[in-house]
């Protein structure tokens, strides 16, 4: 096996004096710690690794969307250049070495497995959406893979798909969990709302409508697996290298400690390497078959089919008010689409229940089990969807009556939680919705306030979003040398988010040291256990695990002190006060049971939108966010982080959109030159303000989540300023703006 990067050795026997790339650097504060790795291409992902006699596999995806595999003829294609062996279903069960998952007919198991997500893969003969992976050609060379993929042979017999949303939304059922992701309720209510909004004074009710949105991170999904005595070793793009090894081992009926996952740094996730998808399973299989490293990295058009996707949706929400604008009653239904036995449920209704004080609430969600992939997070899954919905329809409620929208969401602030009725750790979204309008310019009242520039309309826009708390079981090694050098240990992926700046920041505050002299090893199950990089969730769970290794550290510097009758002396004072070269302290956290207080972020985003009637385009031309998350940690990758979020919502409002031909169940535009999403000439300068103060009961420094909460509520502040600037009411993403029906009203 080749070694690691520099940057992520380990700490086990340092030079005390060495430095990594990573920690060689002037201005912490306005620094990604990482970026000089980045821009030379120094940082090493999944498939820039080189492995002695490594060879190359060819993923070969059905060509129907429901029915089952008759015949694979392998012949012709064993007998091109090159060719090692060919993986299937005819042969993935020896090759598990574990009894195949026992399904379709009972789901319900396979879906408590952690290997539930690669458990479908080439387990029968069945075929459950287009581009499921029904084989995989191994060969010397990626040319020679790819021919012989081209040769393999395969007979099917077809069903009628079914994979019209609208169409099949009447024979939607609960999740089989009853939940969202997080835990919440996929239906649940307080009070009376039908009741409620059957007698209120002014109501709205809406039907919003989004296509389903693919995963196209700049770094395809790729693996590269080796087995050496019946271990295995797995070189992988993903988002939490513990949580991949847990799930190979679950596959292969192995032990977790004879998995060893390497993710280092990771080009893009944002949801879509979470879990181990069939690709990586299939790279494990075909390794065992040849005998040597296999590498797999999915196609543009596969990982559109692979890797899961923000599923189709249908939600509608009715709002109550009263002629003062304080919500009566709350309703807020959903119709998802998932995969034809799995299931994944988009919590589009989750912040629903907790976003304005109201005292009668209803949500409800419902899954379409259809023959498409089965869906997954992607960037604030739920939140970013559900806003649309409910910040379009308080948008529709405040032109009801007339009102500000600021002016309705103020009158309708949630002092406390309102759903558990906890206060609030902090939160400072009236300060958000106060320092954006500001900042943008809003201009106030119930009025239209859109114009021309031009023959250009001009359309103004707003929406709110919050996001929550997520935080899992997390463990960490501090190790400070008597140089003043200190290591960080543990098994984080590096998805982009700052992580290499963030957590020597937390461990330089912690023990009195210089940012810059603390260094971060990670991304290898090597290392102590960490949770995935998903859900906002990284510095909540390994930032703590991180401050009591830190405690621990200075509890054993405390020990070495004695003997020095000196007191106040910092953990580095003491160590080089004593002929001890280092000194580690190891720190372990888990969440014990509900919190006292209820966590959130907030945001609150104005828009300016452009359109040109003539051409049909909608372009952003302004655009400010302003974002409460606490005790800003790092300035520079926190903005970057909802300068990014911000982006992917721009996306999600006017261009991602997967559609489909109904007749043969297929994606039709899966690739970068339809499949749109935007570029640096799609995007304004985006103006980001945080407000707020350090939010102590998380106890991480006061932080809170961060790299998702940009993107909550931003297709629903362009979908308002579209409204506002036509006013023809947007309701389906992504925007079109010849679905407007505009006849040129005036403004």
């Amino acid at each position: 096996m080749e070694p690691l990067n520099s940057c992520t050795r380990t700490a086990a026997n340092p030079e005390p004096n060495e430095r990594s790339d990573l920690s060689v650097r002037k201005d912490v504060s306005q620094e990604r710690v990482d970026a000089p790795l980045k821009v030379v291409g120094a940082a090493k992902y999944t498939a820039d690794h080189q492995l002695d006699q490594l060879c190359h596999a060819i993923v070969v995806s059905s060509a129907i969307a429901a029915g089952r595999i008759v015949s694979i003829d392998v012949e012709a294609a064993l007998k091109c250049p090159g060719v090692l062996g060919v993986v299937s279903h005819l042969n993935a069960a020896a090759l598990r070495g574990a009894p195949p998952p026992f399904w379709p007919t009972a789901p319900e198991e396979l879906l408590r497995r952690a290997d539930h997500g690669a458990s479908l893969a080439l387990a029968d003969d069945r075929v459950r959406h287009a581009g499921q992976a029904v084989a995989a050609v191994v060969a010397d060379t990626l040319e020679n893979a790819r021919a012989a993929a081209r040769a393999l042979v395969i007979d099917y017999a077809e069903d009628l798909p079914l994979v019209d949303l609208a169409a099949n939304a009447g024979e939607a059922v609960e999740p089989r969990t009853g939940q969202i992701p997080g835990g919440e309720p996929a239906t649940s209510s307080r009070g009376d709302a039908d009741r409620a909004f059957a007698l209120a004074p002014v109501g709205i009710s809406a039907t919003y409508k989004s296509l389903a949105a693919h995963h196209n991170p700049i770094e395809a999904p790729a693996t590269i697996a080796h087995w050496q005595e019946g271990k295995l070793t797995v070189y992988d793009a993903n988002q939490g290298p513990h949580v991949i090894a847990a799930a190979l081992a679950s596959a292969f009926g192995i032990e977790k400690k004879d998995v060893h996952v390497v993710s280092k740094f990771v080009g893009g996730a944002f949801g879509c390497k979470l879990q181990l998808w069939p690709h990586g399973y299939i790279a494990a299989l075909a390794a065992r078959l040849v005998e040597r490293p296999v590498k797999l990295v999915l196609t543009r058009p596969q990982m559109f089919t692979g890797i899961g996707h923000r599923p189709d949706l249908i939600q509608t929400v009715s709002l109550g008010a009263d002629l003062d604008g304080r919500l009566v009653a709350v309703k807020h239904e959903a119709v998802v689409q998932t995969g034809i036995v799995d299931e994944y449920v988009e919590g589009c209704i989750g912040r629903t229940r907790t976003r304005y004080a109201c005292p009668n609430v209803s949500v409800t969600t419902r899954l379409a089990h259809l023959h498409l992939p089965a869906g997954t997070s992607m960037r604030a899954p739920g939140k970013s969807t559900g806003s649309f919905a409910l910040e379009s329809a308080m948008d529709e409620l405040a032109v009801r009556l007339g009102m500000d929208p600021v002016e309705l969401r103020v009158k309708n602030f949630a002092s406390a939680d309102p759903d558990s009725g906890k206060p609030w750790s902090s939160t400072a979204l009236l300060e958000c919705y106060k320092a954006g309008a500001t900042r943008f310019g809003w201009r106030s009242g119930g009025e239209r306030r859109g114009g021309r520039d031009g023959r250009l309309l001009i359309g103004h826009g707003m929406a709110s979003g919050s996001y929550p708390r997520y935080a899992s079981k997390a463990t960490a090694k501090v190790v400070l040398h008597r140089s003043g050098h200190a290591v960080i240990e543990t098994g984080i992926s590096e998805i982009g988010t700052g992580n290499t700046t963030v957590m020597p920041r937390i461990v330089a505050e912690a023990l009195g040291l210089r940012p810059q002299d603390v260094e971060l090893v990670f991304g290898d199950t090597d290392l102590p256990f960490a949770p995935q990089a998903g859900g906002s969730r990284i510095v909540a769970s390994v930032g703590q695990a991180i401050l009591r290794a830190c405690e621990d550290l200075k509890s054993k510097s405390a020990l070495l002190n004695q003997d020095l009758e000196i007191s106040g002396l910092s953990p580095l004072a003491i160590l080089q006060n004593t002929n001890v070269d280092a000194v580690e302290g190891y720190g372990e956290w888990s969440p014990d049971g509900p919190l006292p207080v209820s966590v959130e972020s907030n945001a609150a985003h104005f828009c300016e939108v452009a359109i040109d009637p003539d051409f049909g385009s909608i372009r952003v031309r302004r655009f400010v966010s302003a974002v409460d998350i606490g005790r800003v940690l790092s300035p520079v990758t926190a903005r970057s982080q909802i300068l990014g979020a911000v982006t992917m919502g721009i996306g999600q409002a006017l261009w991602e959109g997967t559609h489909i031909d109904n007749r043969f169940g297929r994606y039709i535009n899966t690739d970068l030159a339809e499949y749109l999403v935007p570029v640096n000439a799609d995007i304004p300068e985006l103006d980001v303000q945080f407000v707020g103060q350090p939010n102590p009961a998380t106890g991480v420094m006061g932080a809170k989540s961060a790299g998702e909460i940009g993107m909550v509520g931003v297709a629903a502040a362009i979908a308002n300023a579209v409204y506002d600037a036509t006013g023809c009411r947007p309701r389906d993403l992504p925007i079109q703006f010849e679905a407007l029906n505009y006849e040129g009203a005036t403004q």
